[in-house]
């Protein structure tokens, strides 16, 4: 998520348990994140997209290439931020990854930036400069945050892709989720949407959080086993 937060080395029950489960987990700290500096978090400003997305590809790529995990079952999922990485990250590297799970994503920044509570986080991000009282969208600023965003992407997109969806989101309105959902069943790419009536932008009621869990492992065995033999 974020961009502009950090995964510690502490206790996380989510990738506990999908460790539980066989799998080995990733999680990058990529360019931006917190606890690196401030230049670290400028340089991220304008540079989502492309900055961010590389350096969590060479991360899964060390990896693979230290031998400790099999290049052919690689997933990839994420929240917010995180979902925005996973759509780019499965359009940019469509032979990466066999299967993918985003939970209220960000998928196309001018649409979001009309409809989300935090349209200066889309400028911003996008290296646009953005005042509450003045700003308006201009063709050139819809242009560029088109530019940093994974709708763009579509087309290239192979992986089958889970969508988890809070109904009253309004950081990532559902209407984000909506997009590329729509244009992989149009393009007759694999996918499917559950959406949490009563949750919002977290997921983490109990009984959500535990069946969105559930959904995301069934989700990534089904497209792992079904497709390796």
């Amino acid at each position: 998520g974020g961009p502009h937060s950090c995964y510690m080395s502490d206790f996380m029950v989510g990738n506990a348990a999908l460790c539980l489960l066989g799998f080995a987990v990733l999680s990058v700290n990529y360019r931006g994140s917190i606890g690196f500096g401030q230049a670290s978090i400028d340089a991220l400003l304008g540079n989502v997209g492309t900055m961010d997305v590389h350096d969590v590809q060479e991360a899964a790529v060390h990896v693979i290439q230290s031998g400790v995990v099999d290049s052919a079952r690689i997933v990839v999922h994420g929240g917010s931020h995180g979902g925005f990485l996973s759509a780019h990250l499965i359009g940019q590297f469509p032979d990466s990854y066999m299967a993918a799970c985003v939970r209220n994503p960000a998928i196309g920044f001018p649409a979001m930036a009309e409809t989300s509570d935090i349209p200066d986080w889309n400028y911003t991000e996008s290296g646009l400069p953005y005042n509450v009282w003045t700003t308006l969208p201009s063709a050139a600023s819809l242009a560029k945050m088109f530019d940093v965003s994974p709708i763009q992407y579509a087309d290239k997109v192979k992986a089958p892709v889970l969508f988890l969806v809070g109904a009253k989101d309004l950081r990532c309105p559902p209407s984000q989720s909506h997009e590329l959902h729509y244009a992989l069943k149009a393009r007759h790419i694999e996918t499917k949407m559950l959406v949490y009536h009563k949750s919002s932008h977290p997921l983490w009621e109990v009984d959500v959080e535990a069946d969105a869990f559930v959904n995301m492992a069934v989700w990534f065995y089904k497209h792992l086993y079904s497709r390796i033999k």
